[in-house]
């Protein structure tokens, strides 16, 4: 079976210069124009079913490239973005920075990211998040049987732990842009990463 991983596109928080993370933000205008660019490419890859994280701007990207292949869409909770920002998840930066400067401040939040397994205070560890990502692929692919192409819809942290401890592979990723798209493939067990267009390593 492949599998393509491909990640939402723009959205508003990065435009506002906001913590996005778990907070529900919708796509850009220009986010939407990136899917349909890529729309015909996705039209290519013959998927039969798109699994997608129910957030705004994750959906909005399943639906514009589902535009003319109709095929089924299934919306699955843990597919949703991290919730790495804890306390901060979904304010401007710099009201943050006013807000939480006495959190900001310590030496053990600055910094934190998935590489490093530290979140911020009231956020997803990075051990829960690699749960849940082994969880929810290990469900898709169950539920998926008889299939032979799937998509996942979702965000840059959950591919970040589904590189890391689904896929097996320990290489850390430093960017992923918009639409990415990583073609996967899964045979008894085991996956093969056949592309990743989009996604930068160190």
């Amino acid at each position: 079976m492949k599998i393509y991983l491909i990640r939402h596109s723009e959205s508003q928080d990065d435009l506002i210069n906001c913590y996005g993370g778990a907070a529900d933000w919708d796509l850009t205008e220009n986010g939407a124009k990136k899917v349909e660019k890529f729309r015909p490419t996705f039209e290519k890859f013959n998927v039969e079913k798109i699994y997608v994280s129910p957030l705004k701007r994750a959906y909005k990207t399943a639906d514009i490239l589902n535009k003319k292949t109709n095929v089924p869409v299934e919306r699955v909770i843990d597919l949703h973005e991290t919730n790495h920002y804890g306390y901060l998840t979904g304010l401007e930066k710099n009201l943050a920075k006013e807000l939480f400067a006495y959190l900001l401040e310590r030496p053990e939040y600055q910094n934190a990211s998935y590489y490093k397994r530290k979140c911020m205070p009231g956020g997803e560890s990075a051990d829960e998040l690699d749960k849940r990502s082994k969880n929810v692929v290990k469900q898709i692919i169950k539920e998926s049987k008889g299939l032979n192409t799937i998509a996942i819809v979702t965000h840059g942290g959950v591919l970040r732990s589904i590189f890391q401890t689904v896929l097996k592979d320990k290489r850390k990723i430093l960017d992923i842009k918009d639409v990415a798209c990583a073609e996967i493939e899964y045979s008894k067990g085991k996956f093969i990463i056949n592309n990743t267009q989009g996604f930068m390593f160190e």
